[in-house]
């Protein structure tokens, strides 16, 4: 009986995995990195990789360390200048060089914001 309560007691437990999650707001694009805190003992280092779906002048690189305990971190881009069509964002650990990664699409751009009046 004791070993029935345990496997549903693993089954009921939420298991953490690292992930990426990209949203697009006010002329922002922004990707987040998600991680178990309790897996952040010492600190992380991780790299953003932008992927562009038709041009790789428009991809990007960005390293960021992420202090212990702490669960995320986030990274953006400016919406108006990319290029539509489907992205790719992969998050490297450093450390363990697990990669994550999400995809999103942009549909239309506007590169008013950057016009002057």
């Amino acid at each position: 009986m004791r070993q029935i309560l345990w496997g549903a007691l693993l089954l009921a437990a939420p298991i953490y995995a690292a992930n990426v999650q990209c949203e697009i707001e006010n002329e922002r694009i922004y990707c987040t990195y998600f991680l178990d805190r309790s897996d952040n003992q010492n600190g992380r280092e991780v790299e953003f990789h932008w992927i562009s779906p038709h041009s790789p002048d428009d991809d990007r690189i960005r390293h960021f360390r992420i202090p212990p305990q702490h669960g995320s971190v986030y990274d953006y881009r400016f919406l108006p200048g990319r290029a539509e069509g489907t992205w790719r964002v992969e998050v490297v650990d450093l450390e363990t060089n697990e990669t994550v990664v999400t995809t999103f699409d942009i549909n239309t751009t506007d590169d008013s914001m950057f016009e002057e009046d």
